[in-house]
């Protein structure tokens, strides 16, 4: 997984970046929940959009910053309340 912040290369199952420390966050689609790398425009599996433009279309979880669907009250990755 590439870092967006410094570019370092990391391990595909890195939490944090090896090259500045930075938390790193996995892609998946919003919609489905598959695995996307971090420069893919869509999903491999469904075809949705991903990226900074899919957040318009869902709601994004405070607490772990998944993507939920429009409507969600609880996030389907870690089931906390959305504010």
């Amino acid at each position: 997984m590439k870092c967006k912040a410094c570019g370092a290369l990391n391990d595909a199952d890195a939490s944090f970046c090896k090259g500045c420390g930075i938390k790193l966050e996995a892609s998946e689609c919003y919609q489905c929940g598959t695995p996307a790398d971090s420069d893919a425009l869509f999903c491999s599996k469904c075809g949705s959009k991903l990226g900074a433009n899919a957040s318009v279309q869902g709601k994004t979880c405070q607490s772990c910053g998944f993507i939920n669907s429009a409507g969600t009250m609880y996030c389907h990755r870690c089931n906390q309340k959305i504010l």
